[in-house]
């Protein structure tokens, strides 16, 4: 029995993609440790509420994009789109989850922001990104903004208000790391997206010009974390010197790793993921303990 629960619970984490969801409810942390570095409740309930919220959204994202799962090796075993789960089943659950994390963010706070910042993830994540990707390469636009909304959630959950360059200098950072991510992955998967015939950077550029993008989103990535890094009033010494130092080492990293004709594009993209969330972890932890 144990193991029956076990393995449903495994197929269901699959369904609202917990372990990309994770990620996302810890910025949404991120953004309230930097407005007010306090490990209380309120800290506690923007990230269970952000988690619940990305997770409902994840759901609606693998009912709508099932038929398209099915045409990629690297998608075509997911649970909603072998007919593991119904498609009625992760409906209910993502709907649910969604109205959870927005239930959260809404009792939790008295600011109404983190609620509607949530609500407008929704929208763009589920309402824009999600259909739009099937007929354009400009749906990262919406993907990315709605990336970048739980650092905001965070912060204004904390107290922090949006009229001040910090809170959307964290927003940016966000939207700039999904950029390099996603042509990451592209590479990464190269021959399952030239296979199949739908919008990808991967058929609209040859692979040592989306390389060549990379690099360039990945300085303005560094660009950003630099400018955040000289926040003396934000941040404290240690914090600035490990921004300044992912900015740099993603930089030199990804610039001679990606100019490799036959660079094997695994190492790029996982160290990528964990030199960044690493880095924001450390950042997280030294502001905490700074502030006793």
């Amino acid at each position: 029995m144990r193991r029956n629960l076990a393995g449903t619970l495994r197929v269901w984490s699959r369904v609202i993609k917990l372990n990309r969801c994770l990620p996302i409810a810890l910025s949404a942390g991120f953004g309230f440790i930097l407005q007010r570095p306090m490990p209380d409740a309120a800290l506690g309930g923007v990230v269970a509420g952000v988690l619940l919220l990305a997770c409902g959204c994840a759901g609606l994202n693998s009912v709508q994009e099932a038929r398209m799962d099915r045409l990629y090796r690297r998608t075509c075993d997911r649970p909603v789109a072998t007919g593991l789960v119904r498609r009625g089943h992760a409906l209910a659950l993502s709907a649910t989850l969604v109205a959870l994390g927005l239930g959260i963010l809404f009792a939790g706070n008295p600011s109404r922001l983190p609620p509607l910042l949530g609500l407008a993830a929704v929208c763009l994540y589920n309402g824009l990104y999600t259909p739009l990707k099937q007929v354009s390469v400009f749906a990262l636009v919406p993907g990315g903004l709605a990336g970048g909304l739980p650092p905001l959630i965070g912060w204004t959950a904390a107290g922090g208000g949006l009229a001040d360059l910090r809170p959307w200098l964290l927003f940016a950072l966000f939207f700039l790391w999904q950029i390099p991510h996603y042509c990451l992955i592209l590479l990464r998967h190269r021959d399952d997206y030239r296979a199949v015939a739908q919008p990808s950077l991967i058929r609209l550029f040859s692979e040592s010009l989306l390389k060549n993008i990379t690099l360039v989103w990945v300085g303005a990535l560094a660009v950003v974390a630099m400018t955040l890094a000289l926040d003396r009033d934000l941040l404290q010494p240690g914090s600035r010197l490990t921004l300044a130092g992912m900015a740099v080492f993603l930089v030199l990293f990804l610039g001679q790793r990606l100019l490799r004709t036959q660079a094997d594009d695994r190492l790029p993209l996982w160290l990528f993921n964990g030199v960044f969330f690493s880095a924001l972890l450390v950042v997280a932890l030294v502001q905490l303990l700074a502030a006793g």
